[in-house]
């Protein structure tokens, strides 16, 4: 006789994972995680790589123990893997031309940079104001910056700072987290409504990983607790029958030998992506979610980035080498840039100048690693990865001849847009939508507090640490403490 189960959790990403442990640790057993792929993880994705392990989605701990839980579980679980060099290693930064940018003119409009999102950003009012873009903000910033410098500086250093401008538009750290297409998609409010953890004066300086990689660390912090027969992987869910009067809710799913079943529960935790809900659930939920649900997920923005590593047999830089930079002339006369080595293929060449520079790996030296956001990214998944080389090659080359790059031996990267189970990787709040949206994806369906029969967590319900591994793991926790709660009273 099959196994009746009381809670459905779909997805064994950090949310559902997180939930599936909270609700172990309070006795409840009789869950089951259905999971459509044939690993545990979601957007966490480890593999190894020269006898070290390369993360393919989520790879950094923000903050420190005192403000993130799941810095406080690797930390209990001896898994930290601080990378404490801080900025001793050499950076290059060139432009189109292969000319060299001196250094202090980036830290300088580094700076700048800094000091807007940070002091400026944050003062832009909630209410009784009309919404603006991120992108809009911050150019408006510099435009005062930059009419400042046109009385002291020649057209040439203008140049060279709007280069930097450009640059750092295109991949300051602190944006990389959105993976949308441009910064006038991104709501100000929006942004400033995303928390940003602090770090401990001890570790201020460094960068977090996780020993052997995120998926060593979700194996034996969550998923070693948890029995055989309370994960089904390769299943998808095709159907979500909500039975509001009857409280219950069938859940029909396929299995990998195409066998279709159905369950009957009493709760269903949904943990999929914003990307997978705005794609499928007008099919996916019966009856329709309701009209203000499915408004917030269309609202809300889902972006995309994709990581690139380069292997190759050693390194063609110094030792002391951290990274190439690619400083584009946005606003130049050279649009219509292209690669040689897609000149006799049916690829364009826009989706070059997102590409911002390569870093070496900070545990494979002879790795170098880039990211690409936006639509750029998703373009990126449908070159084939021998042409891809050779192109990423060609850019090496091009902004770098003086150190001329061989062909990369192996190229790893991910396609997150076109995994049908991710469509995208990261939640953001864009123009047209808010805070609000997220707080309405994340209330539970039907919103009465003693009948929740589908809950929804993941990133994308986080209000404020959307777009986070940490914001994941505490939606998790979060609906497992709702269960709990309504069998406790």
């Amino acid at each position: 006789m099959e196994r009746q189960y009381r809670i459905i959790i779909i997805g064994a990403g950090i949310a559902g994972l997180s939930c599936a442990k909270y609700l172990l640790e309070n006795d409840i057993h009789d869950f089951l995680i259905v999971e459509a792929q044939d690993r545990i993880g979601g957007r966490c994705q480890t593999i190894p790589l020269l006898e070290q392990h390369v993360e393919l989605g989520v790879e950094l701990l923000h903050g420190d123990q005192t403000n993130n839980p799941l810095y406080q579980l690797a930390e209990e679980n001896h898994l930290l893997d601080i990378d404490d060099r801080g900025s001793d290693r050499d950076d290059c930064y060139h432009d189109e031309d292969a000319e060299s940018i001196d250094e202090d003119v980036v830290d300088e409009v580094r700076k700048v940079y800094d000091e807007i999102l940070e002091k400026k950003v944050p003062t832009y009012p909630y209410e009784n104001y009309p919404d603006l873009s991120l992108g809009e903000f911050i150019w408006a910033e510099f435009d005062q910056y930059m009419t400042f410098k046109k009385s002291i500086l020649e057209k040439e250093e203008l140049d060279e700072r709007q280069k930097v401008i450009n640059w750092l538009h295109k991949q300051h750290p602190c944006l990389n987290m959105i993976g949308c297409n441009r910064l006038t998609d991104v709501s100000v409010q929006g942004w400033n409504s995303l928390e940003c953890l602090p770090k401990d004066d001890e570790h201020h300086d460094a960068t977090v990983y996780l020993q052997n990689g995120f998926l060593n660390f979700l194996h034996k912090v969550f998923f070693r607790q948890m029995d055989e027969d309370q994960i089904q992987f390769n299943t998808v869910v095709q159907c979500i029958s909500v039975h509001e009067d009857e409280q219950y809710v069938d859940i029909e799913v396929l299995r990998h030998n195409q066998q279709v079943e159905t369950y009957r529960v009493k709760h269903v935790v949904c943990t999929q992506s914003v990307g997978c809900l705005k794609q499928n659930m007008q099919e996916l939920f019966v009856p329709p979610l309701p009209q203000s649900k499915r408004m917030c997920i269309q609202k809300l923005g889902f972006g995309t980035i994709n990581k690139i590593y380069l292997v190759y047999s050693q390194p063609f830089w110094d030792a002391d080498f951290d990274g190439f930079h690619f400083l584009w002339d946005i606003n130049g006369s050279n649009n219509e840039w292209e690669l040689e080595s897609l000149s006799d293929t049916p690829f364009d060449n826009q989706w070059c100048k997102s590409i911002t520079g390569f870093y070496v790996h900070h545990r494979l030296a002879n790795v170098l690693t880039t990211q690409i956001s936006g639509e750029a990214a998703k373009f990126i998944e449908t070159i084939p990865d021998d042409l891809l080389a050779v192109a990423l090659q060609e850019l090496l080359g091009h902004f770098y001849p003086d150190n001329p790059s061989p062909l990369p031996e192996q190229l790893i990267r991910s396609q997150w847009f076109n995994d049908p189970f991710t469509r995208g990787s990261h939640t953001f709040i864009k123009l047209g939508s808010s805070i609000h949206d997220i707080k309405q994806l994340a209330m539970p369906w039907p919103n009465k507090p003693a009948k929740p029969l589908v809950l929804f967590a993941g990133e994308g319900t986080h209000d404020r640490f959307y777009g986070t591994a940490h914001g994941a793991y505490l939606t998790g926790v979060r609906e497992a403490q709702r269960l709990v709660q309504l069998y406790k009273t």
